[in-house]
């Protein structure tokens, strides 16, 4: 993984942004490192599958992450 936003990176950020309120307040810096944190994060979980878009995977690995 480089340090390249890309479209996935970007459009896991701007989901990221519905579900965690503190990251939509960081500074755009700040939300780039995390975003590629928890890109890779999301990657090597279960809820990457290869047979679904990637958008319906990420909506369900961040409910999964913070609706609880």
């Amino acid at each position: 993984m480089t340090n390249d936003m890309d479209y996935n990176i970007y459009l896991f950020s701007c989901l990221m942004k519905l579900f965690d309120k503190e990251f939509e307040q960081m500074e755009y810096d700040l939300q780039f490192e995390k975003a590629i944190e928890e890109y890779v994060k999301f990657e090597d979980s279960i809820f990457n599958y290869a047979n679904k878009s990637e958008y319906d995977c990420i909506v369900t690995y961040l409910k999964h992450k913070y609706d609880k």
